[in-house]
């Protein structure tokens, strides 16, 4: 993975954490609890941060993380995003990925993360907040289809 896409291993691994603190989600295959809020606002370390979760079937889920959200981001933060400009509306930081948990439970890194964007001048901001252990899941994995 390049740098940029480090980042958003990061962000996303803070994201998926904070959804199993909530207990919005477990690591089961049907491990959904979050109803009709599948959207959630939080801290990450300071930065304002906005995320959506949604079963994308077999075992998998899919997140959306946006830092420093704008209003757009939060409201929108669910939606299927075509391309980059869709990305940048989002807020400062925005990075999505799926994570398996059927055959396991881990963040499919194995094709890249390539569905990031970091707005210029938010790059340091975002490497500077820390690494967290990933609770129960592994931070890389192969991508499932």
């Amino acid at each position: 993975m390049n740098a940029k896409e480090l980042l958003a291993q990061k962000v996303l691994v803070r994201t998926i954490n904070e959804y199993l603190r909530r207990k919005l989600i477990t690591l089961a295959a049907n491990g959904n609890r979050w109803g009709d809020q599948p959207v959630i606002e939080f801290d990450m370390d300071g930065i304002p941060a906005v995320a959506s979760v949604a079963d994308v079937g077999h075992g998998e889920l899919s997140f959306k993380a946006t830092l420093w959200p704008t209003d757009h981001g939060k409201k929108f933060i669910n939606a299927a995003l075509a391309g980059a400009s869709s990305r940048r509306g989002m807020g400062g930081f925005y990075a999505s990925a799926w994570l398996e948990r059927k055959k396991g439970a881990w963040l499919q890194t194995s094709n890249g993360l390539k569905q990031v964007y970091c707005a210029r001048g938010r790059r340091g901001e975002v490497e500077a907040v820390p690494w967290e252990e990933p609770l129960w899941f592994e931070p890389t994995g192969k991508f499932m289809m």
